[in-house]
């Protein structure tokens, strides 16, 4: 039949329509229904792979349950294209109409596109069936937040007239169902239609209602890419469901004759056909909570199918996050691959859903050519015709041997629950709970489930610099059998870190639609989660200190620490204690107590001392953290002249002394210009001290001659500030000696025995202390054979060039004593005449 061109609804019918919902919404209650398959068995058949499935369908027909908390807690651009197009008008009336749901097996309305995602300004093309004939409209809603509308009416066309296309009829051989429908509505997708999940509401003239469903794409480098999962959605889909003819890849909910598989399931499926039911597949079921959630707190998003990540999975690269919600048990090898190169990129991996990845599907073209529109699913290796990495079993099974776990960090139970177990908090202290309240053991009721992952421990584990297993949820499965469920979360070593839920119902916790269980801590779960994604984790990876280039010893300088995570942003919940030191160990170092940051920051105040390069080190041993700065301290100005020697001078010798301008912590200052002036203690003749003179980088040596022996002082002084000066105390030896000397008493008793003192004098009259020759003694007199005289005598460094001795002299009247070095004669003295006296009886 012919086409019809797109109708866009003008401004002033959809302020009308915008208008009539919101009092239609005033007085209508909330309607849900939920529609429910068989249950699904984890049983194996013949060592093939089988597994049944539930699918949980679900009308959008009722406004979801209340929000209960504001919007969460990231801190998001104000004009992101998500922030700006929820503030639209919004609209209910997406919602199907009850008891008006089209079925498959009469088929009142039906509908497909042409292509599961299409660009802005491309076409894509909608097939519709009615019956009987008559006419129908469209109206195209995108799916938001719209302040808690669900959705935003663009475009309305119709009344169009339709008919009832031909019959779907499967392939003997392979089940595939494809419809070779005639095109019903062509649509070029207007350039400012934001990216998103759009439901197309078909409604015919009887007011029966279905979906069509399409994504838009802007394929902008947005920081987060939301993956819809079409994939499984019609690996499920059986259309027409009409107890008959219908095929998906599942026994459970497949008719008709046997195919290969040899039962009536399907090993390919495709596209080109309408999904069963009301039209949205899962999409209502695990991702449009999750959607609402996003785009009610502003995260920049553009959307994808994984039907666009099999096709060029490169798109996932260069994001800060590629979220991936619900049910995704089917992907490609393409898909694969895609997902571990952007994680070995360092592109973040969020899984708000289980069951993902778990079996692999090729992608063909139709019959007309048209690429990526048959799914093909043996999930039988035995039957299938390719083998090897692309042979279409579980992904952990032969001959793929490519678990998943080693990706999402857990992999697929294989089970359900046919009511949804609760979530039981574990490693709660994990930043990814920040906020929360959650202690472990703490419960949160009604999300786990319908189908859960956990972790494997016979399967490898992800290469990760860290894994944590975030919650532990025992459950009872369908079959009455023990099990539980595992969320986590893991650093790879490019540093992307892996997020996986382990239940299918996470996005309940984010928003009531199908459930009452919304929750606030796993709300604050999530945007800790993406925040970090967007971010960095806050997982301390470094204590960032700052301080000055240049300080000055004694005055205190601040310092500021940081803990910061792997992208350099800070961590407010860092709860650590930091410990100071410093390589500065002089008196007047003053460094802070240990302390907490608050909000992850602090700011310290430290004094250093000594000039030079000093470091400052910054620790928090329990969590091995660990920084060191270097601060160049700068001397301060001078307060004191520093005078030193390593000389022990000999009298009357040049010996180096240095001058060095301190300041009061004994740094040089480089910068003193001041003059020096010298004095010295020793004022005796032949002293030479140095003139007045300027230091040069505030030091300087100098020379200077002292002549008297002994602990002689050197100051200097600044000409122009007294004040700024120092002393030095030299010890001066005495020179070798050049004379010596008797000392002796004037006179004497004859027989008795006197002392005589023999000192060893310098040029300058310093008693040579160093003096080790050897003297001998004679007298004037002829020698009484009673008279006594040291013998010869070697003097020694404790004699320090004076000794008493011992003499008794004989010979009446007057004598004198003379003592002589005996290896230099003109070391030599003679006493004066000592008058030698008889004691006279009774004295």
């Amino acid at each position: 039949m012919p086409l019809r061109k797109a109708e866009f609804v003008s401004r002033a019918d959809n302020d009308r329509m915008v208008k009539e919902m919101k009092l239609s919404m005033e007085s209508e209650q909330e309607m849900r229904v939920l529609e429910t398959g068989p249950q699904r068995s984890a049983a194996r058949a013949s060592g093939a792979w089988m597994q049944l499935k539930r699918i949980v369908v679900a009308a959008m027909l009722g406004l979801f349950g209340p929000a209960i908390m504001a919007p969460a807690i990231p801190a998001l651009a104000a004009d992101n294209p998500i922030v700006i197009e929820n503030q639209q008008f919004g609209s209910i009336a997406w919602r199907l109409t009850p008891g008006l749901i089209a079925d498959d097996a009469v088929g009142q309305i039906k509908g497909y596109a042409s292509a599961t995602s299409v660009k802005q300004n491309q076409s894509i093309t909608l097939y519709v069936t009615v019956n009987p004939a008559q006419t129908y409209t469209i109206d195209i809603f995108r799916m938001g937040w719209y302040a808690g509308l669900g959705g935003r009416l663009l475009f309305h066309a119709g009344p169009l007239n339709g008919f009832q296309q031909s019959a779907c009829v499967p392939d003997p051989i392979t089940g595939l169902i494809a419809c070779n429908w005639a095109p019903s509505y062509i649509l070029t997708i207007p350039s400012d239609w934001t990216s998103g999940v759009y439901l197309v509401l078909l409604t015919n003239a009887a007011g029966y209602q279905n979906y069509v469903m399409f994504v838009v794409r802007d394929d902008r480098p947005a920081p987060f890419l939301f993956q819809q999962s079409v994939m499984t959605y019609q690996a499920y889909n059986n259309y027409p469901d009409d107890g008959h003819t219908g095929k998906s890849t599942y026994t459970f909910n497949s008719y008709g004759a046997n195919t290969v598989a040899g039962n009536p399931r399907a090993v390919k499926v495709s596209f080109d056909r309408p999904y069963s039911t009301h039209g949205a597949a899962e999409f209502p079921n695990w991702e449009l909570p999750l959607v609402w959630w996003l785009e009610r707190n502003g995260y920049d998003v553009t959307y994808s199918t994984d039907i666009d990540t099999h096709a060029n999975g490169g798109a996932l690269l260069n994001r800060k996050g590629v979220i991936s919600g619900g049910h995704g048990e089917y992907w490609s090898k393409q898909m694969f691959d895609a997902f571990e190169a952007a994680r070995d990129a360092g592109v973040n991996l969020a899984f708000f859903g289980a069951d993902t990845t778990s079996v692999q599907v090729r992608v063909e073209a139709s019959a007309a050519g048209v690429a990526n529109r048959v799914i093909v699913a043996y999930k039988d290796a035995s039957i299938d015709p390719v083998q090897g990495p692309t042979t279409t079993v579980a992904w952990r099974s032969p001959p793929v041997n490519r678990p998943e776990q080693p990706l999402r960090g857990i992999q697929s139970a294989f089970t359900f629950v046919r009511s949804n177990a609760d979530y039981v908090v574990t490693n709660s202290s994990h930043w990814v709970y920040a906020g929360t309240g959650f202690k472990d053991g703490d419960v949160v009721p009604g999300i786990v489930g319908y189908e859960m992952d956990r972790f494997w421990s016979n399967f490898p584990p992800p290469n990760a610099m860290s894994q944590t297993i975030l919650s532990q949820s025992p459950f009872t499965d369908a079959d009455g059998k023990p099990n539980f469920a595992n969320s986590s979360i893991y650093q790879a070593p490019s540093g992307a870190w892996v997020f996986s839920a382990g239940t299918m119902s996470w996005s309940w916790g984010l928003e009531n639609f199908f459930s009452n269980v919304a929750d606030a801590r796993i709300q604050r779960t999530t945007a800790n989660i993406l925040n970090a994604f967007l971010n960095g984790a806050p997982a301390v990876q470094q204590l960032r200190v700052t301080a000055p280039a240049t300080v000055t010893p004694g005055q205190a300088f601040t310092l500021t620490v940081t803990a910061e995570n792997a992208q350099g942003n800070p961590v407010d919940g860092y709860t650590g204690t930091v410990h100071f030191s410093t390589s500065d160990t002089a008196p007047g170092v003053m460094l802070p107590p240990d302390s907490t940051l608050t909000n992850g920051q602090g700011t310290f105040s430290l004094t250093l001392a000594t000039a030079g390069p000093q470091t400052v080190t910054v620790a928090d041993a329990a969590n091995s953290l660990s920084t060191t700065v270097t601060v160049t301290v700068r001397a301060a100005s001078a307060t004191r002249l520093a005078l030193a020697t390593t000389a022990a001078p000999t009298a009357g010798q040049a010996f180096s002394f240095s001058v060095t301008a301190q300041d009061p912590f004994g740094n040089t200052d480089p910068a003193y210009a001041g003059r020096v002036r010298f004095t010295s203690s020793d004022t005796s003749a032949g002293v030479v001290l140095p003139a007045d003179a300027t230091l040069t980088n505030g030091q300087g040596t100098f020379s200077a001659t002292l002549v008297r022996a002994g602990s002689p002082t050197i100051t200097g002084t600044d000409t122009v500030t007294a004040s700024l000066t120092g002393s030095m105390t030299i010890t001066v030896r005495a020179a070798s000696a050049t004379s010596i000397s008797l000392g002796v008493p004037a006179a004497v008793i004859k027989g008795t025995a006197f002392t005589v003192n023999v000192t060893l004098n310098d040029q300058f009259g310093n008693v040579a202390t160093g003096y080790t020759g050897t003297v001998r003694f004679g007298a004037s007199a002829p020698i009484s054979p009673l008279e006594v005289l040291p013998p010869d005598y070697n003097f020694t460094s404790n004699d320090a060039g004076s000794r008493a001795f011992s003499v008794i002299l004989w010979a009446p009247s007057r004598q004198t004593i003379s003592v002589t070095d005996t290896a230099n004669s003109s070391l030599t003295d003679t006493s004066p005449t000592i008058a030698v006296v008889v004691r006279l009886p009774g004295l």
